[in-house]
């Protein structure tokens, strides 16, 4: 079930927002000339926050020990091979709707 995670005015490309969805945390990175995405906000790597990753326009960092993902897709740069879980996100509107059904994070340490 699609549920909103913000304001359309809250996002801009090339940067990210912060969200909770049905208490999941979730980033949503719109990568420049694409289109905004959620993938879960946890790193697979040690389950660190990605709430203060960097985000290039291109690609997201993480801050605690720099895995990179493309915005893109979410696949892993830097560090193991793995993919970032995405959620269904759909603009209706001025709102961000995102749905968590059946999305399950991923974890490689």
């Amino acid at each position: 079930m699609f549920t909103k995670a913000c304001d359309l005015n809250e996002l801009r490309e090339g940067k990210y927002e912060v969200v909770a969805v049905n208490r999941t945390l979730m980033v949503v990175v719109w990568p420049q000339g694409d289109q905004p995405r959620a993938f879960q906000g946890l790193c697979p790597h040690f389950k660190e926050p990605l709430a203060d990753a960097r985000f290039d326009g291109k690609n997201l960092t993480c801050s605690h020990h720099d895995w990179a993902f493309e915005g893109a897709t979410g696949a892993c740069i830097k560090g193991k091979p793995c993919t970032l879980a995405e959620y269904p996100l759909k603009i209706e509107g001025e709102e961000v709707l995102i749905d968590t059904d059946g999305v399950t994070p991923v974890f490689v340490g």
